[in-house]
């Protein structure tokens, strides 16, 4: 049984889901969630919001009151070719980094925040680069951080609601196969700041992407996917 309190920001979403799941049945962790939908299935304790940057005071006091050691935000967003621009960039950063700050101001250094990035974010490319550079931005803010201990946790294509109408990339993994990831980064993590992928497959091409001269990535995507 782990002495660790889990509290998942889009418990709703279906990597939520699956963590809150692996997190109680094979790691004995409580898991709270924090959602716009009702989900009672494997969370001790749940708060249904209107909308993630009206209710921070809420999500906050939440925070606050169940004694939360380890926060993962799952907000996440790919949209279709680069739109709409705004909704992009404000669930895959702002959302995110102002629910962090806003958070912090309970004098908590001991929280541990995982943000979930993506291979976008090696090389920003022409089908995606508002979305890559969404999650880009995210990355660095995250490193510039002052308090707390956080995990970057690059993730590949997973197969969720979000991704349904996306072809499938190389190596997709299922929400459950990602979850076990992620908790295992946090039940072993001792850094002030760690970055984690979901295979070596991903870790891989996320250093090839840097790697390869973007003109080049944007034809192999044309023509592979």
């Amino acid at each position: 049984m782990s002495n660790k309190k889990l509290c998942l920001i889009g418990a709703s979403s279906d990597l939520g889901l699956a963590i809150a799941k692996t997190a109680t049945e094979l790691a004995g962790i409580e898991v709270y969630g924090i959602s716009r939908k009702d989900v009672k299935e494997n969370y001790k304790k749940t708060l249904i919001i209107p909308d993630y940057e009206t209710s921070d005071k809420e999500i906050k006091e939440f925070v606050k009151e169940n004694n939360i050691s380890d926060i993962i935000l799952l907000n996440g967003f790919t949209g279709q070719n680069n739109q709409p621009v705004e909704k992009i960039v404000k669930i895959n950063f702002s959302i995110p980094i102002n629910l962090i700050k806003r958070i912090e101001t309970n004098g908590n250094n001991d929280i541990t925040y995982t943000v979930i990035s993506s291979l976008a974010a090696a090389k920003p490319r022409k089908k995606n680069y508002v979305y890559g550079l969404s999650k880009y931005i995210l990355e660095q803010s995250i490193r510039n951080r002052e308090f707390g201990k956080y995990i970057i946790f690059r993730a590949g294509f997973i197969r969720t609601k979000m991704t349904k109408d996306h072809k499938s990339a190389p190596f997709a993994k299922e929400p459950e196969e990602v979850a076990e990831k992620i908790l295992n980064a946090i039940l072993n993590n001792k850094k002030k700041l760690s970055i984690k992928y979901s295979s070596f497959e991903i870790m891989l091409l996320f250093y090839v992407f840097k790697l390869i001269p973007l003109s080049i990535l944007n034809a192999i995507e044309r023509r592979v996917l």
